[in-house]
């Protein structure tokens, strides 16, 4: 009779421990996707906000990339430019996102040397996902050179 009350007590706290395990395992699934929200939000907002660094990095790179072409392709250049010469020369070294160009004077062909050209590049970043709901940030960016010829 000892031996049946004992695995009998055995029975009744291993019933119990599948109760506690089983209420609890509900909570788990609650906590992590409560984590996993969080998780996923910090690392897409994380590359979202590299994309944008990248972004803005290169309209600066362009702007100066932009002002040195216009810069040795002023009045007295063997090739002067045009404005529509520096917007496409400028486009065609956007990594793949459009970008508008404009120049002062508007003509890098009409500087003469040694007149400072200023390149202004402007290009607009939205973010792949909707972590910021219609978030659009306008770039801009503009360099200064003086032309040589």
């Amino acid at each position: 009779m000892g031996a049946s009350v004992t695995t009998f007590r055995r029975l009744v706290m291993a019933l119990g421990r599948r109760r506690i395990l089983r209420e609890e395992s509900g909570a788990q699934i609650l906590e992590f996707a409560a984590a996993s929200v969080i998780f996923f939000a910090v690392v897409f907002g994380t590359i979202e906000f590299g994309r944008g660094v990248y972004q803005y990095n290169m309209t600066s790179d362009l702007a100066q990339e932009g002002a040195r072409w216009a810069a040795v392709h002023g009045s007295s250049s063997a090739s002067p430019a045009t404005a529509a010469q520096l917007q496409t020369y400028v486009q065609g070294r956007s990594p793949g996102f459009a970008v508008t160009v404009t120049a002062e004077p508007v003509n890098p062909s009409a500087a003469a040397p040694g007149t400072t050209i200023s390149v202004r590049v402007d290009s607009s970043f939205s973010p792949v996902t909707n972590l910021i709901p219609s978030a659009t940030l306008n770039l801009t960016s503009t360099a200064k050179m003086k032309v040589y010829r």
